[in-house]
């Protein structure tokens, strides 16, 4: 193991340093679209400035209608999009642990937990995108048939063997 390196820390705080990376990590991704666009205006097709991006074709589309709408403004990020959770770290952990607890299996009915307890409002999609983000797996529950014997898990393998 080395040395730890030596580090002038007085040009910017960690939070300052952040904030800078998110920045530029922003202006990338814009910078790609404009390749991407560059590509096009010099006859690479959709597909091959896609495969040299890294990108999806259904990505490549989709900047390529954000650019004919209406060029580099379109291109930028829209408002409100800033990338940036509505709720804090400590506040998923709150959520995670009330789902575990109250057995809410309904993406909506978290969609107006979250509304009621922290007062954020979210769509739908994206309160599908926070509950896979907390681990938690879409499943349609399904009923137990009543008459259903205990075992029959095990009577349906014994009875397959045969």
């Amino acid at each position: 193991m080395g040395r730890k390196p030596s580090i002038n820390k007085d040009f910017a705080s960690v939070e300052e340093l952040q904030i800078r990376i998110k920045k530029l990590e922003h202006d990338v991704k814009v910078l790609n679209k404009l390749y991407f666009i560059n590509d096009l205006y010099h006859d690479v097709s959709i597909t091959e400035s896609c495969k040299k991006l890294g990108i999806t074709n259904v990505t490549g589309h989709n900047w390529l209608k954000q650019w004919n709408k209406g060029g580099f403004n379109f291109l930028s990020r829209k408002k409100g999009s800033s990338g940036q959770s509505k709720l804090t770290p400590g506040q998923k952990e709150e959520l995670s642990k009330i789902i575990v607890e109250n057995k809410i299996y309904s993406s909506k009915k978290v969609l107006e937990l979250i509304k009621e307890r922290f007062d954020v409002e979210y769509s739908i999609r994206q309160v599908e995108r926070i509950l896979r983000d907390l681990k938690f797996g879409y499943a349609k529950p399904y009923t137990i048939y009543s008459k259903m014997p205990e075992d029959a898990e095990e009577l349906l393998k014994k009875n397959s063997k045969e």
